[in-house]
Parts: structure tokens; sequence; C-alpha cells
């Protein structure tokens, strides 16, 4: 990837799960390296944002990065968040979704405690975040949205050890899609980032980091002269790719032919 191409440089990016893993990655390259500005959210450990935000300004010599708590998978606290951001930038250039909960427990053994709130981090927490950024990023006609939802590894006991989360995985993948095609008459683009995962991830450097960050490219600086309603206008153009299975179910991603 070319990081001299700051294209992303002084948009206004919420990060969510930005205290680990790929949400950590992506906020510190896009307030590092990119250029934006990072509202980085987390539910914990946001001391490690806090660190990371001051060694950005001590780098740069600039305010880059605001470290916010919030559970995104709580009622009333993504409306709060955003309102916030809102009333600090006037403005929300973009959105990553990167709240996410391992679970391996087969569908016969798990609780109705644990099935919630699975449910509840995976799938509502992104809910929440989109229904009350979408509304700022409508108004603008400008924007994008990228939802940041891994594959579980794929084994022999894939299907019974990992459903329940497989299940969460392709609810939200249902989400994305119903998204992509409500905003794309308003001008705000959504991309559903979707890899398998790999082994030896860390939290520093994750491996798809750079899909996370490729995704942000197309949906915050899409190439000069493409047409705002494209998701929906090229749809009949494209065809489907699949890339793994989820408890049984493809998941695909959509390419030009």
């Amino acid at each position: 990837m070319d990081n001299t191409r700051k294209t992303l440089e002084g948009r206004i990016i919420v990060v969510t799960g930005a205290s680990s893993g790929v949400g950590y990655a992506a906020a510190r390259r896009l307030a590092m390296h990119e250029g934006a500005i990072v509202v980085a959210v987390a539910r914990r450990r946001v001391f490690r944002i806090e660190a990371l935000a001051k060694q950005i300004a001590e780098q740069s010599g600039a305010e880059r990065m605001l470290p916010l708590t919030a559970d995104m998978a709580a009622p009333g606290q993504a409306l709060a968040l955003a309102q916030q951001v809102q009333e600090k930038f006037g403005r929300i250039d973009g959105f990553l979704h990167g709240v996410n909960r391992a679970l391996q427990l087969t569908a016969l053994e798990v609780s109705d405690g644990e099935f919630d709130l699975t449910m509840q981090v995976n799938v509502k927490s992104a809910l929440y975040g989109v229904q009350a950024i979408a509304p700022l990023l409508r108004r603008q006609g400008s924007g994008g949205v990228v939802i940041y939802n891994p594959t579980p590894a794929e084994t022999p006991t894939f299907v019974a050890s990992e459903a329940v989360y497989a299940a969460a995985a392709q609810a939200l993948s249902a989400l994305a899609d119903g998204w992509r095609r409500q905003l794309a008459p308003h001008g705000v683009r959504v991309r559903e980032v979707a890899p398998a995962a790999d082994e030896g991830t860390v939290i520093e450097s994750s491996p798809h980091d750079d899909l996370v960050m490729d995704a942000l490219r197309e949906t915050l600086a899409p190439a000069a002269g493409e047409p705002a309603l494209e998701p929906l206008l090229r749809d009949a153009l494209r065809h489907p790719i699949v890339l793994s299975q989820r408890g049984g179910l493809a998941l695909t991603q959509f390419s030009e032919r």
C-alpha cells in the first residue's frame, strides 16, 4: 500500500474497538501516517489509546486522536458519541466498526446469556453505531462506513464449535448489505471487510488492517469521476465470489465481471 498518498488527510474518522486488534492498528495508521483526525473509541483499556494519542501528538505536533470511552453495545451510548463528535468537529466523514467478541461454544452448549451477549456485542454494537451516525452522513451527502466482520477460522469442527459466532457474523453481513443499499442514494458508501482468520494475529499489527485501510480509501476517497450511486448502479454487473463459509452459509463478495 502506498502510504504517501494521504487521501484521508483531515478526514474525521470514528474508529470503534480502538484499544486492540484491527481497531487499534487502523486508528494508529490513520492518525500517524494518513493525517486523519481519529476519534478512537473503546469500552475498556482506554489507557492504550490515550498513550497512543499522546505519542502521536508529540511526534506530529498536532492533536490527531481523541480517545473516548463508550460501550457501543449499550443502547444510547452510540448516539451520545455521535452528538459529541458532531459538536466538537462539526462533521463525521467516516465510521469504522471494529468491535468484535470471539466465542467458541457449540450451538448445543451455549447458554442463553452467552448467545445474547455475542449478538449484542458483535451485531447490535454496529447497529447502534450506524443508526447514530447515518443521519449525519445523509445530511452531509457524503462519507463512508466500513464494517470489520472477521470470519471465524475454518476447521473440521467449524460449524459446531463456532456456529454462534458465525450466526452473528452472517447477521452483520446482512445488515451491512442493507445499509449499503439504503445509504448509496445519499452519497454514503458502505463496505464490509470480512477476511478469513489468520494465525498469529497480534494487537499492534493485524494482518487485516491493510484491507480495512483500502476499504476506508474506497469509501472516503473514491476514484475521480466515480458516481455516488455506484454501489446500486453496478449491482447488475457484479457476480458473487465465495470467500468462505459461515456455518454452512456462503460468505461472498461482489466483483466486476
